[in-house]
C-alpha cells in the first residue's frame, strides 16, 4: 500500500504551498533533519496546547496562600440513641472562634486549614443540668467555588478535635463540677474525629476574602465510653460563622 503524502512530510501544492496531517516539517541545513515548528518547544498536538491553556489561569491562581480568623455562634447537642431511657437532651448554645488558613489549589478548588476553639454538649430537658465540653479542632476541608467576585462555596473535610475542658451542669448540692469529678467520673472519648461540611457566600474585597457560611460539625466518635444498653452518643454541632482572609503577598 502506497504511503499517505500527507504522512510522509506533506502534499505538495500549487504556488509552493504543501498540506500536512498535523504540523510540516521545517527543515533546516544541509541534512534536512525535521525540527518542530516553534523553535526550542518540543513538538506538541494541539490538544496538549489546549489543555495546556486550561491549566494556566488555575497555576497562576494557586500561588495565593490567605490567612486569617474565624467567629461564630451556634447550637450544641448530640446524636442520642438509647432505647432503653426515656431522657430527652437538648442543644444548647456554643461559640466557635480561631485562625483559618487557604491555599488556592486551582481557579475554582481550595484547601483550607483551620485551627478553632468550639464548644459541644447537650442541655437534659428533664433537670435542665446537662455536658459541657471544650475543644481545640483541627479541621482540614476542602473548598469548591464559584470563579466570581461574589460566589457561593462548598466545605467538607475530616477534622480532629482534642478536650480542653469538661462539666456536668447542675449537680445536685454541687453546682458545676469537672467531668473527672468522683461524683461524676464520667468516662468518656477526650479526642473525637468528625467531619465537616459547609455551604457558604463569599465575597472579595481587594486581597481579602469575607465568607459568610453554615457549617455542621458531626462526630464520628462514640463519646461515651460507659457501655450504653443499646445505641450511641455522639456530637454534632451547627452553627452561623463568618471569617476574614488577606492573601500574603498581594493577588
Amino acid at each position: 500500500m502506497a504511503a499517505n503524502p500527507l504522512d510522509a512530510g506533506g502534499l505538495d501544492l500549487p504556488g509552493g504551498q504543501r498540506l500536512c496531517r498535523r504540523f510540516c516539517p521545517v527543515t533546516s541545513g544541509r541534512s534536512g533533519a525535521r525540527q518542530s515548528p516553534f523553535p526550542g518547544v518540543p513538538p506538541v498536538t494541539p490538544l496538549v496546547f489546549s489543555l495546556l491553556l486550561l491549566l494556566l489561569p488555575g497555576h497562576v491562581v494557586a500561588q495565593q496562600l490567605s490567612l486569617g480568623g474565624r467567629v461564630g455562634f451556634g447550637a450544641a447537642n448530640a446524636l442520642f440513641e438509647d432505647e432503653h431511657s426515656g431522657d430527652r437532651i437538648d442543644p444548647r448554645m456554643a461559640p466557635l472562634l480561631g485562625a483559618v488558613a487557604a491555599y488556592q489549589l486551582s481557579s475554582i478548588v481550595s484547601l483550607h486549614a483551620e485551627l478553632l476553639y468550639s464548644q459541644k454538649g447537650w442541655v437534659e430537658f428533664q433537670t435542665g443540668g446537662g455536658r459541657r465540653l471544650s475543644y481545640l479542632q483541627l479541621p482540614v476541608l476542602f473548598g469548591l467555588d464559584a470563579p466570581w467576585r461574589t460566589s457561593p462555596h462548598l466545605l467538607v473535610g475530616p477534622s480532629i478535635g482534642f478536650e480542653l475542658a469538661c462539666s456536668v451542669t447542675d449537680v445536685p448540692g454541687a453546682g458545676s463540677v469537672a467531668c473527672d469529678d468522683e461524683q461524676v467520673g464520667w468516662d468518656r472519648a477526650k479526642v473525637q474525629y468528625g467531619v465537616w461540611v459547609g455551604l457558604g457566600l463569599g465575597r472579595w474585597f481587594g486581597e481579602g476574602k469575607l465568607d459568610l457560611q453554615l457549617l455542621g460539625d458531626f462526630s464520628l466518635t462514640d463519646t461515651n465510653r460507659e457501655p450504653l444498653p443499646s445505641g450511641y452518643l455522639r456530637f454534632a454541632n451547627v452553627m452561623l460563622s463568618a471569617s476574614y482572609r488577606t492573601l500574603l503577598g498581594g493577588s
